[in-house]
């Protein structure tokens, strides 16, 4: 059986009655040679025709067959290339098909994965659509509902906040007058306190913050009269910042720097004691054991030191006891202490007491020496002190302020 690329070429053959006889002689003339002639030349002439007329139809036969194979090989040819190429075609054209075969498929596959796609889609939108529908009218629903709600809220609210501000109105013109009876009160007794701390104390600096805090006071009444009351403080306040500081801190720590000395200070009878008296004076030598004559000149030495003369040109004022210095050293120290006292609380006529008192009792039991000299020129370096200066007069401004508070009550 043959296959998709074999040709078969049927090669049909010739009857043999179709092929000429070349062992018949030749044709004859229709004219005879005449009997006259004889011979071999004769012979020879008739004989040389002949032939080349019997080679002629063979070399056309030969030709003749010759293109016939030719023909038939390059028709032979020609089909069995021509059924080859016609097989690979056929073989490429099954192939596309096949292939063709197999994306056909998987388009139908894919349409139909993409129809289920867009049906899933269209089934989602859909549902997303009757939410989104439920959704907005609920919403519109809900907004329906507040804007009734915020409607009569703010009908209500109107009503009381009318109400609320006639009731203000009402209480403000009550209270109002009530609170300016307050502020100006408070500040009536600022300014009555500022009043007695400069006069009892003369505590300038607090006299001086009291008038500041009833200014802030008196600046919540939006009042024309209160002006006058306001520039009396202002006055007031300017005329305490004229009057000259005291330097109440650096005197009573030199004060306590000077307490601190009280106990150096040598009191009367200590610069002339005798030498028994002096520390070790009782201490004997070492004697040796067993020695009698050191033993006995030992104390004669100690019995000529019981016993001393010595001229004395004025008369001096006995030692003191333990007792005495006790009470020499703390009155001292005491009067230093009241001095203290009465810096801070602003009695120059006390402090100048304390130290009169305190350079008195340095001259009674104190013995005259460098150090106490010292110690009582500080003393009166600390009397001549300023310390009494002019206050001005700040009862204006609380005169003022109850000369308004009279003239506000008779009016109402």
């Amino acid at each position: 059986m043959a296959t998709k690329d074999e040709l078969v070429v049927p090669v049909s053959r010739t009857p043999e009655r179709d092929q000429p006889d070349f062992t018949e002689s030749p044709p004859r003339s229709r004219e005879e040679p005449t009997a006259g002639i004889s011979g071999d030349s004769s012979d020879s002439r008739v004989s040389e025709p002949g032939r080349r007329r019997n080679w002629l139809p063979i070399a056309a036969l030969v030709t003749a067959l010759l293109a016939l194979a030719l023909s038939g090989y390059a028709w032979y040819s020609m089909a069995v290339t021509g059924r080859i190429e016609v097989g690979r075609q056929l073989n490429r054209m099954e192939n596309v098909a096949a292939a063709s075969g197999v994306l056909l498929e998987r388009q139908q596959q894919l349409e139909t994965q993409q129809l289920a796609t867009v049906r899933r889609i269209d089934e989602v939108l859909r549902m997303q659509n009757d939410r989104i529908g439920d959704l907005d009218q609920q919403v519109n629903n809900s907004l329906s509902d507040l804007e009734d709600t915020r409607i009569r809220d703010r009908e209500e609210i109107d009503q009381e906040l009318t109400a609320l501000g006639a009731a203000l109105e009402k209480v403000g013109l009550e209270i109002g007058t009530s609170v300016d009876d307050w502020i100006l009160e408070e500040t009536r007794q600022l300014l009555l306190l500022a009043g007695q701390r400069l006069a009892l104390s003369a505590d300038i600096e607090l006299a001086r913050r009291a008038l500041e805090l009833a200014d802030r006071k008196l600046q919540a009444i939006a009042a024309p009269d209160i002006l006058s009351v306001r520039r009396q403080l202002a006055l007031e306040m300017t005329a305490l910042d004229s009057v000259p500081k005291i330097d109440v801190d650096g005197i009573v720590l030199k004060l306590s720097a000077l307490a601190d000395q009280i106990d150096k200070l040598p009191l009367k009878g200590d610069l002339d004691r005798p030498d028994w008296a002096e520390p070790g004076a009782m201490v004997g030598e070492t004697t040796t054991a067993g020695s009698l004559g050191n033993f006995g000149k030992t104390i004669l030495d100690d019995l000529g030191k019981l016993v001393r003369v010595r001229k004395i040109d004025e008369t001096r004022p006995p030692r003191l006891d333990s007792a005495q210095r006790f009470l020499a050293f703390e009155n001292l120290r005491l009067q230093l202490v009241t001095a203290q006292l009465s810096m801070l609380r602003q009695r120059p006529d006390l402090f100048r007491d304390s130290l009169d008192k305190a350079s008195s009792w340095l001259g009674d039991y104190f013995e005259s020496s460098p150090a106490l000299d010292e110690f009582a020129a500080a003393l009166e370096t600390l009397k001549a002190r300023q310390l009494i200066v002019e206050l001005p007069d700040i009862s204006g401004s609380r005169n003022a302020l109850q000369a308004l508070i009279v003239a506000r009550s008779h009016s109402e």
